[in-house]
């Protein structure tokens, strides 16, 4: 009857492992390789009065729709539950962007995949010079 016991639990914790590994390595996955054209189609590229912006800027409610339906479409079949977080930030100073003209933001994920494994990340975004968004 403990054999039975014993083997019942290392076999459980077998497939918690193995099942979390591989939502793990899924999670891991979809956040490092978010998709360019999600960050990009959040540039303003275009001033309000129509004309062309010398110092593009992400549109900050655009960016956070677009990621975090990103992430639903990509992340559900991984996780039941997610949080994300978004910090914008000044490129060249490193300080919290206030203003509505942000050239850089911080992506953070957090989530728990199963009792043995959980998920934090972070990832920053920058408008380069080229006016394409590149991250680090």
């Amino acid at each position: 009857m403990e054999n039975i016991l014993f083997f019942s639990i290392i076999f459980s914790l077998f497939i918690n492992f193995t099942c979390g590994a591989i939502n793990f390595s899924g999670v891991n996955r979809t956040f490092l390789l978010l998709y360019k054209g999600v960050i990009e189609s959040s540039i303003a590229f275009i001033n309000e009065d129509g004309s062309p912006n010398e110092n593009p800027y992400f549109y900050k409610e655009t960016l956070e729709r677009n990621v975090d339906e990103y992430l639903f479409d990509n992340l559900t079949r991984y996780v039941t539950s997610y949080t994300v977080s978004f910090n914008f930030f000044h490129r060249d100073n490193g300080l919290t962007c206030t203003s509505k003209e942000c050239q850089a933001v911080k992506i953070t994920l957090d989530c728990k995949i199963n009792y043995l494994f959980s998920y934090t990340k972070a990832r920053n975004y920058y408008i380069n010079s080229n006016y394409e968004p590149t991250f680090d």
